[in-house]
């Protein structure tokens, strides 16, 4: 008589939106669920018994087996990419994720892994890179030209001598430069979000960083008349890329500087602990509608309170990208009308 757990845990499998394949401890395939079936070509009564290499094509088999890392570390895998070739030859990206299988005593039986086809995110992947490239090439190639023929402009004494047109031409002028800042913030963020950073990392003295930042913005500090304190417990050096480091927290303390009535105060606070470093910017301006919260990060994202501000929504998105790729997150809390905390931790 058939066994109905039996069926029922096989349509629990089935139903799965992406490929599990389990594995006894010498790597055989014990299970091949239907979506393991269509990203490999396999059928599931061809595959049970073989060694997974064998089935998966994984360009990872050879020397960064996920499987041989739970084996030998005990650690299970997450979130890495490689790319599988199925029975028709096809290359297709992946993400994979990869477990040990324990018994009721706790005994080690084999593996399970998760195979997820990322073949569409790859496919947007490579559109952004290719619409990067076009607005880097096909849009600065006009500002270029645009710029050329204002500066020859410029230089005409009929221009000069008549008003209306200088005053035009000073528009236009403005107007070319703003567009060029928004060329290279798009540009930059776009590199910032594609991972291919090539961060130069080195041990670096948070205290130094802050320090640093504090006195580029002296004459804004004063201006405003803001009462701006740095507090800096700091005596372990982080491994971090100093260059993109400073950019993430100069944006962090613009953000607080420009949010900020005059005669208020910004704290600029660093502490460790056992785990990570802790970088906290606390103003009193006007703060973040709980609403907004959420979507502050987001690139181009621009507030209801932020019309008129100058600006482009990329700042804080950077910030994240940045903080990111340096093992760390950024998150922020706020009260409307008494002000923000965005707070950075970096691992040690």
């Amino acid at each position: 008589m058939p066994d109905p757990a039996k069926h029922f845990r096989r349509y629990i499998l089935d139903s799965i939106p992406v490929a599990v394949v389990t594995m006894d401890i010498n790597f055989k395939i014990t299970s091949f669920n239907r979506k393991a079936e269509e990203l490999t070509g396999f059928q599931a009564s061809a595959a049970m018994g073989q060694l997974c290499r064998d089935v998966l094509h994984s360009n990872k088999c050879k020397n960064e087996c996920p499987l041989q890392t739970v084996r030998e570390y005990q650690e299970s895998t997450t979130g890495l990419e490689a790319e599988l070739t199925n029975q028709q030859g096809e290359i297709v990206p992946v993400r994979i994720g990869t477990t040990a299988i324990e018994d009721t005593d706790g005994n080690f039986i084999g593996y399970l892994e998760i195979i997820e086809d990322i073949s569409r995110f790859k496919e947007m992947e490579r559109e952004k890179e290719n619409f990067a490239s076009m607005i880097a090439h096909d849009m600065k190639s006009p500002i270029v030209i645009i710029d050329g023929f204002i500066r020859r402009l410029q230089k005409e004494p009929t221009c000069k001598d008549n008003d209306k047109i200088w005053k035009y031409l000073q528009v236009i002028d403005d107007a070319e430069h703003k567009l060029e800042s928004l060329i290279h913030e798009f540009l930059e963020h776009s590199r910032l979000e594609s991972n291919h950073l090539n961060l130069k990392w080195d041990y670096i003295d948070i205290a130094n960083i802050l320090k640093e930042i504090v006195e580029a913005h002296r004459q804004m500090v004063e201006e405003k008349k803001i009462d701006l304190q740095c507090d800096c417990q700091m005596q372990t050096p982080v491994n971090a890329d100093a260059t993109y480091l400073n950019r993430a927290l100069t944006n962090l303390l613009n953000n607080a500087l420009k949010y900020s009535s005059r005669k208020g105060k910004i704290i600029i606070n660093a502490r460790e602990t056992d785990r990570e470093i802790v970088i906290r910017f606390q103003d009193q301006g006007k703060g973040i509608d709980p609403e907004e919260l959420p979507y502050i990060f987001d690139a181009f994202y621009r507030g209801k309170s932020e019309k008129g501000e100058s600006g482009h929504g990329l700042g804080l998105a950077s910030v994240k990208s940045i903080i990111r790729q340096h093992g760390g997150r950024v998150t922020a809390e706020s009260t409307p009308g008494k002000g923000s905390v965005f707070t950075v931790r970096l691992p040690r």
